[in-house]
């Protein structure tokens, strides 16, 4: 009954936003309007790559948060735990099973396109890509994302599916044919999250890399 309830809000939430929207907004204006209205956000994630075969290789999943601006956390669970944590200065990469930790700048992450996403930094998105909206019903919505300069992109494709107005899909298809696909569920918006879990401190017995800021 619970989710029966959830799912109806969920409607409620996108039938909302198709009211509100211009008819004459055009996909950037669209995928800002689903991306900045909130400022923290979490989720349960799946993911696997696919080659240009269509072979679909190992799932990984675990939790993920963000908090609005440059803060976030991701988690993997399995099949093998690593942790990735920015507090907005630092990205700490932490990897259970080598006993090593990882730190680099955040600033080196500023230009990587999910990040942008789940941070709604849309101009920065605008600045690297084209936007188009390839699909639009009434609880869905699929935008696809085209490098303007292909030959400096890590992308050459990125493809995103909302469902009742919330992100639940990503499609990453990489400059040497390979497709990630990362799946979403039990997505909050703006739900109450402890400040501490953008923080990280290596154990003691960790061997710690720090990387370049430049």
């Amino acid at each position: 009954m619970n989710s029966m309830f959830k799912g109806l809000r969920r409607l409620a939430v996108g039938l909302a936003f198709m009211a509100a929207l211009p008819v004459h907004a055009n996909a950037l204006d669209q995928l800002a309007s689903l991306l900045t209205g909130y400022e923290r956000f979490s989720a349960r994630f799946e993911q696997f790559s696919s080659g240009e075969q269509g072979t679909r290789g190992e799932v990984t999943s675990g939790y993920l948060a963000v908090s609005r601006p440059d803060k976030f956390v991701w988690n993997t669970e399995t099949p093998f735990p690593q942790e990735i944590v920015s507090d907005g200065e630092y990205i700490w990469i932490y990897d259970t099973d080598l006993e090593q930790a990882t730190r680099k700048s955040a600033d080196q992450n500023t230009e990587s396109a999910p990040a942008l996403i789940l941070n709604g930094r849309i101009h920065e998105l605008d600045r690297m890509y084209e936007v188009t909206l390839l699909q639009r019903s009434v609880d869905m919505e699929v935008f696809e994302l085209i490098p303007k300069l292909p030959q400096e992109a890590m992308f050459s494709r990125i493809r995103l599916l909302f469902k009742d107005a919330v992100l639940s899909e990503f499609l990453l298809d990489d400059t040497l044919g390979q497709r990630s696909t990362i799946m979403l569920s039990e997505v909050q918006l703006n739900p109450e999250l402890d400040e501490s879990i953008f923080s990280f401190t290596p154990p003691d017995d960790v061997d710690v890399l720090y990387e370049s800021d430049r």
